[in-house]
C-alpha cells in the first residue's frame, strides 16, 4: 500500500491503482477526509455523519474488503 500511496500523492492515479487498489482507495479516503475534517471543525459538528461509529465501520469494511479481494486476485494470478 505504501507504493500506492506514493503514486497517489504524486498524482499518478492509474499507477496507484495498479500497485494496490485498496491502497489507492485508502489514499482517496484520506485525501477527501482533510477538507471534510476542516469543514466539520468550522461547523462544530460532523458534516453529513449522524453516527460516527457506524460510518467508520462501513468505511473500514469497504476498504478492507477491496484490499482483500485485490490480494486474493494477485495470489490467484501468480
Amino acid at each position: 500500500m505504501t507504493t500506492s500511496f506514493s503514486h497517489f500523492v504524486r498524482g499518478n492515479l492509474v499507477q496507484a491503482a495498479r500497485a494496490n487498489i485498496g491502497g489507492a482507495l485508502l489514499a482517496l479516503c484520506c485525501a477527501v477526509q482533510i477538507p471534510w475534517c476542516w469543514w466539520s471543525a468550522l461547523r462544530g459538528r460532523l458534516w453529513y455523519v449522524e453516527d460516527p461509529t457506524r460510518s467508520l465501520l462501513i468505511l473500514i469494511t469497504v476498504v478492507a474488503s477491496v484490499a482483500l479481494v485485490n490480494w486474493i486476485f494477485r495470489l490467484a494470478s501468480g
